[in-house]
């Protein structure tokens, strides 16, 4: 939600331009030192509805290296073209001299996920009672990749003036997204309008 309420609550169109742009490029540093959890979270932001809807601002937005980076995070074949980039940083990491070159943080929901497939679908025994040690070998497998990648060092120097700010940035309801969204650009269809009557009357009821 912190990237979809910095996107909408900038009034003027161009400043809110270069906004989107700024977060296009970050998540494009993201994917390159292999922080795929920050950069999904910043492509999950900018398609939430109240962002993706301001056609005006993303008609000067150059989305070249967005959409490269949408491809990356691509959800079909079980988001196969993140899982072949996570395996390049993996072995990238592996081979690495530097700590910037180790950094591998996975998407976390799509780990988890996962993890509770492999130990779900596949029983702890063979049809032949013995002990399925390749499904436990994989779960340990992940498991120990990630805490490797946990252990590694951050190369980066901390801002404490971006740590202050991304922890006291106010963060909008899907309401106030929506709200910011419409006050920007208007709605420009009759379902559009109706969802925007619907939230004035909300709010109105509210005060």
């Amino acid at each position: 939600m912190l990237v979809a309420t910095e996107i909408c609550k900038v009034v003027k169109k161009k400043q809110r331009t270069r906004v989107v742009e700024f977060f296009i490029d970050v998540a494009r540093e993201c994917f390159n030192i292999g922080n795929f959890n920050s950069m999904m979270a910043i492509i999950s932001g900018m398609n939430l509805s109240p962002v993706a809807r301001l056609k005006k601002t993303w008609s000067k937005v150059k989305t070249a290296k967005f959409d490269v980076l949408e491809h990356h995070m691509d959800p079909s074949s079980n988001f196969c073209n993140y899982r072949a980039a996570l395996q390049g940083a993996a072995q990238r990491s592996q081979s690495a001299n530097s700590s910037r070159e180790k950094i591998v943080i996975p998407v976390f929901n799509l780990f988890i996920k996962d993890i509770f497939f492999l130990h779900k679908i596949h029983s702890n025994r063979l049809p032949s009672g013995h002990i399925n040690f390749k499904k436990f070998w994989e779960i340990s497998r992940q498991i120990h990749d990630f805490l490797m990648w946990k252990q590694v060092e951050c190369p980066f120097e901390k801002d404490k003036k971006i740590q202050a700010y991304l922890l006291s940035a106010p963060i909008y309801t899907e309401e106030a997204l929506f709200l910011a969204s419409f006050e920007s650009e208007g709605p420009d269809n009759h379902m559009e309008k109706d969802s925007w009557k619907t939230l004035r009357s909300t709010l109105l009821n509210r005060a």
